[in-house]
């Protein structure tokens, strides 16, 4: 660790020892890391990735942590988070932008450049790459509606590769990188269609306003913790089965949104992990429906 610690100071890219995996989660939950190392661009991320693999050091690589749960106990090994890699361009009616760029900042961005189709990421608290590797959506649209090539560096080849269209296999919060974790996303090409930024921000400000008014966003969360079932909607599932506000230590079923559990305060991993097999528990036995995690435990 101390070598590649050494290597990294060398080519001037941050990372801190012990780092605080709580204070990179949207749930405040987790241990420490050994090491947390933060690229500020693809070129560092790239050589992070390569210098990790020769370490042969157990990594883990996060955008903003906002569909994680972090261990208790922490990770032993490094943390690479790409919130520094934030790079965007507009190339005509296409948006090119690296792995890190807040989803928020995206769809600012399509909006100070006139471009619709991006307005439904505005209130997704979570970076591109993440919302690729997870098909992240809301209110009807998705990544891969718009996505329509991404790049990764293959750890194994140490390769940049870019997919397209179909060979990046969306499906419903799924990606081929979600089979491939060696596949570390750098960046992704979103195509949009020029429109009225008046028009824009007016789709924007409404979304908004349907998520302040229906989910739990003054609380520490991870979002929706399932994925919808076929033919239906977890949080009502979880609401039928009498849910809303059933706790396990700090971890609570939202009381305003049964599809999301939040931290009350000091919620541990453990009291979530719990609380989730109670939930799928309960469902499976009064309703009959299987639910899926949508966010993931690490």
């Amino acid at each position: 660790m101390r070598n590649l610690q050494r290597a990294l100071d060398a080519l001037g890219i941050p990372c801190q020892t012990d780092c605080d995996l709580k204070k990179h989660s949207s749930f405040r939950i987790g241990g420490c890391a050994d090491l947390g190392i933060f690229p500020q661009n693809r070129e560092q991320l790239t050589k992070v990735l390569t210098l990790i693999r020769a370490s042969e050091i157990p990594y883990l690589v996060i955008g903003k942590g906002s569909n994680v749960v972090f261990s208790d106990e922490g990770f032993t090994g490094a943390v690479i988070f790409t919130e520094g890699c934030r790079k965007m361009t507009r190339e005509g009616d296409e948006i090119l932008a690296d792995a890190g760029v807040p989803l928020v900042r995206l769809a600012t961005y399509a909006l100070e450049s006139s471009l619709g189709g991006a307005e439904f990421l505005h209130g997704i608290p979570g970076s591109l790459g993440g919302a690729v590797f997870m098909n992240a959506g809301a209110y009807g649209s998705s990544v891969s509606d718009v996505c329509i090539c991404s790049e990764y560096f293959d750890s194994d080849t140490e390769t940049v590769i870019t997919l397209r269209g179909e060979a990046q296999r969306f499906s419903v919060r799924s990606s081929i990188y979600t089979d491939h974790p060696q596949w570390v996303i750098l960046g992704a090409r979103l195509a949009l269609t020029p429109a009225d930024p008046a028009e824009i921000r007016a789709k924007m400000e409404e979304l908004a306003s349907r998520r302040r008014t229906s989910q739990p966003l003054e609380l520490p969360s991870a979002g929706s913790v399932f994925k919808r079932p076929v033919g239906n909607y977890a949080g009502k599932l979880i609401e039928d089965c009498g849910l809303k506000g059933y706790r396990i230590g700090d971890a609570e079923v939202s009381v305003k949104h049964a599809g999301f559990i939040v931290n009350r305060g000091n919620a541990s991993a453990a009291d979530v992990r719990r609380l989730v097999e109670h939930i799928r528990k309960t469902v499976l036995t009064q309703a009959g429906v299987t639910l899926e995690c949508e966010i993931r435990f690490l």
